[in-house]
């Protein structure tokens, strides 16, 4: 089967229209031409992969990473070259918000881009596949598990001891599992946490300074320092952006939002170990609330926000025990499922001037954003931050200001 490659959808397929089916076809980028061959068919809905391309987009990277196109499924967007990377996304995300308010769609379009460097990744999961004695991410739509050599997502550290990761894990016994590894800024240090039922002793491993059990058994240390403008003590397990060189960019943006707008009480509703809120602190605001589900999470934000008032508790609690009572600015960074019906709801009422919401899912962020602008929230601008180079994933922040 021969097609014509329209667009791109959210989710990295080209897509394309055949006898009144809608193909999505992997690898396959708009204004080409590819041959396919057809994986799965669903009420008028065709899925395949691109078998040969015919005549190749000017988006194409002439030297993907070999593994990225079939092998490994952790990079879906390498075959995007770097110069393309924002008409790639803000097309696919143009796709995802046929539906938000024609104001999203507009900032969207002009949005200023943060693209990233190779080897950006200081935190992530590696799945650990002890029958093939590999350590790596999931192929495509598989469990099986593709080793890495050559990635270009890894820091060349954490790169260089995956063999001898490997190794280790295999004389230790270690069951199948994910590897969550947490970096320092310079990818020099690094932590370990396994996800997975294991009873015996976690080995000692080249280049690690903690190796540590999701049940609490381990050895080394627990946690690393990001050396930003307020150093961030940060936890293995524990959730903050994963972007080694874009972290600079989110930190500008929320420090000089909250400076020249004169914020003074700044909320976080979603605050992980308290980044976006070090930020806001950085910008001098005055008062500062965090809230955050995790008790690991909320610990290091007390750490790293001593003069912070820190809820140990999920926002719909937070929200509905008056938390945004007297804000400035709230900060949304919310899962990938975006608001909860109850924060939604409890955001559209407050009485609050601006509001900055950070998603990585334009369908949920259409869902809220609607219920912003229906309760006279108005779109000031948006930002694109690509901090997960080569995936179809982009971080989409907006400033939401009371008409």
């Amino acid at each position: 089967m021969e097609l014509e490659i329209k667009t791109l959808a959210f989710g990295g397929r080209g897509v394309a229209r055949q006898g009144g089916e809608v193909w999505f076809v992997s690898n396959a980028l708009p204004g080409e031409r590819v041959t396919v061959a057809e994986e799965r068919r669903r009420r008028g809905i065709v899925e395949a992969r691109t078998l040969e391309v015919l005549s190749p987009s000017p988006w194409r990277e002439p030297e993907p990473c070999p593994k990225a196109l079939g092998e490994c499924g952790g990079c879906d967007l390498a075959h995007v070259a770097a110069g393309f990377r924002e008409k790639a996304y803000k097309t696919s995300l143009l796709g995802a918000l046929r539906g938000a308010p024609e104001a999203l769609r507009t900032a969207v379009e002009a949005a200023a881009f943060f693209p990233s460097p190779w080897h950006y990744r200081l935190r992530g999961r590696l799945h650990w596949a002890p029958e093939a004695q590999v350590l790596g991410f999931y192929a495509p739509s598989s469990h099986r598990v593709a080793s890495l050599e050559g990635c270009r997502v890894l820091s060349p550290g954490t790169l260089a001891l995956l063999p001898a990761w490997a190794e280790s894990l295999k004389n230790a016994n270690l069951p199948a599992g994910e590897l969550e590894f947490l970096e320092d800024l310079p990818g020099e240090r690094r932590l370990l946490l396994f996800r997975g039922l294991f009873s015996g002793e976690l080995p000692r491993l080249p280049g690690v300074d903690g190796f540590w059990g999701i049940r609490g058994r381990g050895w080394g240390q627990r946690e690393l320092t990001l050396e930003l403008p307020l150093p961030l003590t940060v936890p293995v397990g524990s959730f903050v952006q994963g972007n080694r060189f874009l972290l600079a960019e989110l930190w500008r943006m929320v420090e000089g939002l909250v400076r020249e707008e004169g914020f003074s009480r700044v909320v976080d509703l979603y605050a992980g170990v308290g980044f976006l809120a070090a930020a806001a602190r950085f910008g001098e605001a005055q008062e500062l609330t965090v809230v955050e589900v995790s008790q690991r999470a909320a610990r290091a934000a007390r750490a790293n926000l001593p003069q912070a008032r820190v809820l140990s508790m999920p926002a719909e609690a937070a929200v509905g025990q008056g938390a945004l009572i007297g804000a400035d600015l709230v900060i949304l960074d919310p899962p990938r499922g975006g608001l909860s019906p109850a924060v939604r709801e409890a955001v559209a009422a407050a009485k609050l001037s601006s509001l900055l919401y950070v998603s990585c899912d334009p369908a949920c962020l259409a869902r809220d954003a609607k219920v912003l602008m229906d309760a006279g929230f108005a779109v000031r601008w948006a930002k694109l931050f690509d901090l997960f180079a080569g995936t179809h994933h982009v971080e989409l922040a907006v400033l939401f200001q009371q008409t």
